[in-house]
């Protein structure tokens, strides 16, 4: 089964919003955070979905963020 990252995201508050829509609608996902913060919150947040989702999951964010 391939994991495909849909959300590569520096704010928190998007990427919480983003799991709990995905919660929500039963999508299964993954995620992964890499932020560091002794080193002034340098990475990111991601999420990831399989290929039987990527299209709904991709759709969802890009409704929420625009």
């Amino acid at each position: 089964m391939e994991l495909i990252r849909v959300l590569d995201t520096t704010n928190f508050f998007n990427f919480e919003q983003i799991k709990s829509m995905l919660t929500e609608l039963e999508i299964p996902f993954q995620f992964r955070n890499t932020m560091d913060s002794s080193f002034n919150n340098f990475g990111s947040y991601e999420i990831y979905v399989t290929s039987d989702f990527k299209t709904e999951a991709l759709k969802l964010i890009t409704d929420v963020n625009g």
